[in-house]
């Protein structure tokens, strides 16, 4: 007797340590229905990736994790714990499939496809882990406008919550760090009140997704509404099963 293997969503994973509550690209549970497996790429560090000093020997290691993913647990499509790879997806996008390299992959979808004309590049805003290192060859990597708003956390190494929980100086802070994404929600419909979507770039946000569309009165997509769309197509429900 063949066992069937269920295809299911490949995560791609920074070698972190730091905790990953329901919600987190990494929690199986954010998935719902969705089977997923998470790969740990070791040679992929946070200071490595969001630094963008990686070469084609860390793109090698992705596709070698992703394709023992394929072989191993029938893996049809593949997100990332990072949305700063977005500068690796043109050279990821081409070596395995159905591939979401970052949550940013949604910004340019959404200004084109919903929000086109000459407010496009104004239509969506990010928010982000750093934007000190958000550059734009990140957003122009991924079809999205060079002058996309963008607004960040604090990057204060002292009074930073979410740097700080990520860097593992203080505990996980569900609190502070829900007031630290809606601090910069806000800040970006303030000062960009043409913004009529949000795409949180770190992978490690979509806790706080709910919080941010009810402060803002927007929409928001976010790393978990990139998987699940790569998934469902990649892996189409058989309807004869559910009689």
């Amino acid at each position: 007797m063949t066992l069937v293997v269920p295809p299911k969503l490949g995560i791609l994973q920074l070698k972190t340590t730091f905790p990953r509550p329901p919600g987190d690209v990494s929690h199986p549970s954010s998935w719902g229905s969705i089977p997923v497996v998470v790969r740990v790429v070791e040679e992929a560090s946070s200071a490595l990736v969001v630094g963008g000093g990686w070469g084609e020997e860390l793109v090698d290691a992705f596709v070698r994790e992703g394709e023992r993913l394929m072989e191993e647990e029938n893996c049809v499509a593949f997100v990332t714990s990072c949305g700063f790879l977005a500068t690796m997806h043109p050279y990821l996008v081409n070596r395995l499939p159905f591939m979401g390299t970052t949550s940013l992959l949604q910004v340019a979808w959404l200004q084109q496809s919903f929000f086109p004309g000459p407010n496009s590049k104004d239509s969506v805003g990010v928010i982000t882990f750093k934007k000190s290192s958000l550059t734009e060859k990140h957003l122009t990597s991924v079809g999205a406008h060079p002058e996309t708003p963008i607004y960040g956390l604090s990057e204060d190494p002292n009074t930073g919550i979410f740097h700080g929980v990520l860097a593992e100086r203080i505990p996980y802070d569900y609190e502070g760090m829900e007031r630290e994404v809606l601090d910069a929600a806000n800040q970006l419909v303030t000062n960009h009140p043409k913004v009529r979507a949000i795409v949180l770039e770190c992978t490690n946000m979509p806790p706080f997704t709910h919080a941010v569309e009810k402060a803002t009165g927007l929409k928001v997509w976010d790393v978990l509404s990139l998987g699940k769309w790569l998934y469902e197509g990649a892996a189409p429900r058989d309807y004869r099963k559910a009689k």
